[in-house]
């Protein structure tokens, strides 16, 4: 074997990516998810827009709305925390990013599109190791609110941001924005997947606000 076959063949290895992140996700809101995040809500329901809320900082204006009296409906336990939960609506913005303040490792909210109608969307979680995890899932805009909720528990590891995207090109609400740090051990049934992952499938009457 020649000297620059060789060299080749090093340059080749050295080139090689690291493993990826491990990341576990959670399919409803319940320990150690709930016990390991601080749950700083969704606004105060009061129609007027923010930017930031706790350690969460918005790509675009949220509006500040209330379930069902500004945003029709949602879902319940053990899918949701609350039926009724204070939200925060896209107005219009199919997609967004969520730019996380703090250095930890679990970070989640619930959703539901505006539309009546199932639809896929996507949640990107960015980690500090330059891992990136996809979380797709499929809330239903009827009382169809899910859990979009990761861990990275690579050691030394935090969630930077998430990108929210709506595949079905509809606006969106978000609640219980929680952001924490859960140990490694996941709990029984929860799902361990490595790298980028894809989870759910595709679905697509609008929905009425009443502000």
């Amino acid at each position: 074997m020649s000297k620059l076959t060789v060299l080749v063949a090093l340059a080749a290895l050295l080139c090689v990516p690291a493993f990826a992140d491990t990341w576990v996700t959670y399919s409803q809101p319940a320990a150690p998810y709930t016990t390991g995040t601080t749950n700083y809500g969704g606004g105060d329901g009061s129609g007027n827009f923010i930017t930031s809320l706790g350690t969460f900082n918005f790509s675009v204006p949220m509006s500040e709305n209330n379930v069902p009296n500004s945003w029709a409906t949602w879902n319940c336990p053990p899918f949701t925390e609350s039926c009724t939960p204070n939200v925060l609506w896209s107005f219009g913005a199919t997609s967004m990013t969520l730019t996380l303040t703090a250095a930890d490792n679990t970070a989640g909210f619930e959703l539901e599109p505006d539309m009546f109608q199932q639809e896929l969307v996507q949640a990107v979680f960015h980690s500090s190791t330059g891992d990136s995890f996809t979380l797709s899932l499929m809330p239903n805009g009827s009382a169809g609110a899910l859990l979009f909720a990761a861990t990275d528990t690579t050691a030394g590891a935090h969630i930077t941001s998430i990108d929210i995207i709506d595949t079905a090109g509809d606006d969106f609400a978000i609640a219980q924005l929680r952001q924490g740090n859960v140990g490694s051990t996941p709990e029984p049934g929860t799902l361990m997947l490595l790298g980028s992952g894809l989870l759910g499938v595709v679905g697509v009457l609008r929905r009425r606000i009443n502000l």
